[in-house]
């Protein structure tokens, strides 16, 4: 359940104009991207901020916070999913928040660093979006769903991977299988109440190796997210 945002990134800077600051460009050229990748089963839906931050005048400066920046660049997009609740930042760290809103799309998490940020919605996950909307990604039936952004981020100010996600009411703990064999098992936050949605978030930002690419794209680090209750005993075992 996750979209490689590098080479998605990659592609979309390349045919951005450089001129202006052109937004519905960047849609359009996106939903074309996602038409012509249909391999994967559903996944979260996600749009991939190139610099556009800085085009559009809502780049981080003196006094403004992480959270407003997200505030102030979703609400310049005229394609965006319609914000229904506050955004609220769940995690920080230096330089970066996991930012969460809920949109008619359901959940959204945005990664926001300094000038930039990369953004998910329509996480299937039971509790964080409608039954069926106009995005495809199905049905919210799973108890987690996982979203990378690898380095390169613009505005990043380290090299590591970001893992973040959302996990079901009812997941007492998630635990990451990686590529390379080790289990990463990441902090839980409660959805605030604000966001009028009974689930849970995760983030864990890892110094990993770059794999490959393979076929133009980044193989993800991720080969499972496993939810688990309060009992231990495994909800699901999510292939990524």
């Amino acid at each position: 359940m996750i979209t490689k945002f590098d080479a998605l990134l990659d592609e979309l800077a390349a045919e951005a104009p450089v001129d202006r600051g052109d937004w519905p460009d960047v849609v359009a050229r996106t939903r074309n991207l996602r038409r012509r990748d249909r391999r994967r089963r559903p996944a979260v839906v996600v749009v991939a901020v190139a610099a556009v931050l800085i085009l559009t005048g809502t780049a981080i400066g003196l006094g403004t916070t992480l959270l407003t920046q997200s505030e102030r660049f979703h609400a310049n997009l005229p394609d965006d999913p319609k914000r229904l609740s506050p955004a609220e930042e769940i995690a920080s760290g230096d330089g970066w928040a996991l930012i969460a809103w809920r949109s008619d799309n359901g959940i959204c998490l945005d990664f926001a660093v300094s000038g930039n940020l990369a953004f998910g919605c329509d996480f299937p996950v039971r509790g964080a979006k409608p039954p069926s909307n106009t995005l495809g990604s199905g049905p919210p039936i799973h108890a987690v769903g996982g979203f990378i952004s690898f380095p390169g981020l613009v505005g990043l100010k380290d090299s590591k991977t970001t893992i973040f996600g959302v996990a079901a009411r009812d997941v007492a703990s998630v635990e990451i299988e990686l590529r390379d064999g080790r289990m990463v098992k990441p902090q839980l936050y409660d959805a605030p109440p604000s966001l009028g949605a009974n689930v849970k978030f995760f983030i864990v930002r890892l110094p990993l190796a770059t794999p490959p690419i393979i076929d133009g794209k980044n193989p993800s680090p991720v080969r499972f997210y496993n939810a688990y209750d309060l009992k231990g005993a495994l909800i699901e075992h999510v292939r990524d």
